[in-house]
């Protein structure tokens, strides 16, 4: 509070800067692919390429993902007039190289060689058609009665007494 009693307004707190870029949520990294494509933009600018991309968003959601991106380090802002213009903190081949590192690292144990045996022995269609892999869901069991003469939850239970 402040000697007048006025509550200090809220201070944003910077997030921790990601190591890489591929840990940025997917529309996070929409955005940072607009900046890396115009080299420094504003966020009308962002959201008007978004919404030519078929994505359309509001003003306010595309300024809250820029807000974030700055707050952990992706992209650096400067004020101009009543706008922010910002631009990428580390190129776009950066970027790429730490993504393909871990996936390299992730499916293919650190082995660039498995990688492209891979790749050149897929059809050249699955390779331009892959998609990432959904991780698989674990089985859904039926319910069961937890006890012998219990009734699974949500089934009715059989009075005996008059059987």
């Amino acid at each position: 509070m402040t000697a007048a009693g006025i509550p200090k307004p809220r201070e944003k707190r910077p997030y921790a800067p990601r190591k890489t870029i591929y840990e940025l949520p997917p529309l996070e990294l929409e955005c940072m692919k607009v900046v890396w494509e115009q080299g420094e933009a504003s966020v009308r600018e962002i959201r008007e390429q978004l919404a030519a991309d078929h994505r359309p968003l509001a003003y306010t959601t595309v300024e809250t993902i820029m807000d974030r991106l700055s707050r952990k380090g992706a992209v650096a802002r400067r004020k101009q007039g009543k706008a922010h213009r910002y631009t990428a903190v580390y190129p776009k081949s950066e970027a790429r190289a730490q993504a393909v590192g871990a996936l390299v690292e992730h499916f293919f144990d650190g082995s660039r060689q498995a990688l492209r045996g891979y790749l050149e022995g897929a059809p050249v269609n699955e390779v331009r058609r892959s998609r990432p892999v959904a991780p698989a869901s674990p089985p859904v069991r039926p319910r069961t009665a937890t006890r012998p003469g219990r009734p699974a939850k949500g089934q009715a239970r059989l009075d005996t007494s008059l059987l």
